[in-house]
């Protein structure tokens, strides 16, 4: 090839190379991005499908913290938060952030033989969230066996890991203005003076019941044979009074899973004196929650 044909083709050549390179590049870069691709998917599709709780489940969920709670076996209470879950409980100052601190936090409080009960629920559902907002009532027992009843403000929040539902955060506070009867949600509500509502707030909040006494044992409601079988169980109660008299009722608002333990548990708390402050109606009765506790052989 002479001198003259190869400046000829010395462009030409020069682009066919540069073409080629380009295609070499973008074929790469276009692998390396359905790689890229593929590797998304495939996380993607492996992280499952969305979960979501209910509201029965939340309930479930609810009711098995409180019978953890009557068991008085804070391992078993600490078990149901994740590790990491948030703990600011209603009776101290101290935030709770992991399994040792929230186990020693329910060391002391049951103790108290805290029962609670809800008194107004609110809920909210997502991908492996729920959030169990509202208020309850809380009954508390002394050593000498006198019960009494704080109403707070709660927010759990659960979060599904694992295949199971934890608690994740926990909000316990006390009510910041005297409780008496749960106000009703509704226009009626808003159409009471300022001083109406205080004086019925000073009203009902004066308002309680107490046991004054019991001649026997919740355990001597049952037969031998009965306690025997049944063993250690404990039935939470509402008892309320509409008057100052002998106008009682009771309702059992957490049973246990014998029929015939929770019959003895109303029996037991119809023979007992309970002493009423204030002054009752049908409308703004005195009511208390109390834990019924059975002792199993013993008297």
């Amino acid at each position: 090839m002479n001198t003259r044909s190869y400046t000829r083709i010395k462009p030409y050549l020069a682009r066919t190379l540069m073409i080629a390179a380009l295609t070499i590049t973008w074929g790469s870069w276009n692998s390396v991005t359905a790689a890229e691709r593929g590797a998304a998917n495939s996380k993607n599709s492996s992280a499952g499908p969305c979960v979501m709780a209910t509201d029965q489940a939340v309930a479930d969920l609810f009711r098995t913290w409180n019978l953890a709670l009557a068991s008085k076996d804070s391992a078993k209470v600490a078990a149901l938060y994740w590790p990491n879950a948030v703990l600011l409980p209603t009776v101290s100052n101290i935030p709770r952030t992991e399994t040792a601190s929230i186990t020693e936090y329910f060391d002391h409080f049951l103790q108290k033989s805290p029962r609670g009960t809800i008194i107004r629920r609110m809920t909210q559902h997502y991908c492996g969230v729920s959030v169990d907002a509202g208020l309850y009532e809380f009954s508390v027992m002394d050593s000498a066996g006198n019960a009494s009843t704080v109403v707070a403000r709660y927010t759990f929040v659960y979060s599904y890991r694992d295949g199971t539902w934890k608690i994740q955060h926990h909000h316990s506070s006390a009510m910041p203005e005297p409780v008496g009867k749960t106000p009703e949600v509704g226009p009626a509500a808003h159409t009471k003076t300022h001083t109406d509502a205080h004086s019925e707030a000073n009203s009902t909040a004066m308002l309680r019941i107490e046991l004054e006494s019991a001649s026997r044992t919740p355990s001597s409601k049952l037969t031998s044979e009965q306690r025997r079988k049944l063993g250690r169980e404990t039935v939470g109660l509402k008892v309320c009074a509409a008057s100052k008299d002998n106008d009682r009722s009771f309702e059992i608002s957490d049973p246990a899973p014998y029929p015939e333990v929770n019959e003895a548990a109303v029996a037991w708390a119809k023979d007992a004196r309970w002493s009423v402050s204030g002054v009752p109606t049908a409308e703004t009765p005195a009511c208390a929650q109390i834990v019924v506790r059975f002792s199993g052989a013993g008297l």
